[in-house]
């Protein structure tokens, strides 16, 4: 179903997005690119500037060792892992409805902080091979290969909460520090205290060599 999501996002070329509605444009900026970084939009690839807007359906693609840094209308800043993929699936700040925030994560890992977008009524979530994450507006990490075997990873580094769920069950990361494994076709672990050696590998799957 995540390879679906992912051919059918609606992905441009910064030279096609004049051809799209200006609306889907309103997601944010890129920050930072260290090392070498796709963007895939409109099925085009090309590689991103500083300050370039991000759109709605926007493919970030980085190599290993490298990072993209973006930031968000509402101030949420996401990086995206070296060696990772993640798709800006849909992004929303509405007035009087929840506002969305929805990514996917094809591989790899990323981080994000989220801003105001959690301030009120919001669906914030990123949704992986193995499971959803949700955030209740908080500083956590996802992603793949601290675990072995294929498991996803998931620690709250500060905040009001992450839940992490699938059809086997969801777990909360209601403190700092505590974080969860979901291993292929299994259920959330429950949620436990990170080591140190744990975390300082999950902070090198964002940090560019």
């Amino acid at each position: 179903m995540k390879k679906q999501i992912l051919l059918m996002a609606v992905l441009m070329s910064g030279a096609a997005s004049a051809a799209l509605n200006p609306a889907q444009c309103r997601v944010g900026q890129v920050a930072g690119v260290k090392g070498t970084v796709e963007l895939v939009r409109n099925s085009e690839t090309v590689t991103p500037q500083v300050g370039a807007k991000v759109c709605r359906g926007d493919l970030f693609r980085t190599k290993p060792g490298s990072v993209a840094e973006l930031t968000l209308r509402d101030g949420t800043k996401l990086t995206v892992g070296k060696d990772s993929e993640l798709v800006i699936r849909d992004y929303r700040i509405f007035r009087k409805q929840p506002n969305i925030a929805l990514f996917d994560l094809v591989k790899g890992a990323f981080r994000s902080v989220t801003g105001s977008i959690t301030k009120r009524p919001h669906r914030f979530e990123v949704t992986t091979s193995v499971a959803t994450i949700g955030v209740r507006g908080t500083d956590f990490w996802g992603g793949f290969g601290v675990s072995p075997d294929g498991s996803l990873d998931v620690i709250m580094l500060s905040g009001k909460g992450v839940y992490v769920k699938n059809d086997k069950g969801q777990v909360e990361l209601d403190k700092p520090g505590l974080g969860t494994t979901v291993a292929p076709s299994g259920n959330p672990a429950e949620p436990k205290a990170w080591g140190d050696e744990k975390l300082q590998r999950a902070v090198a799957t964002i940090t560019p060599e």
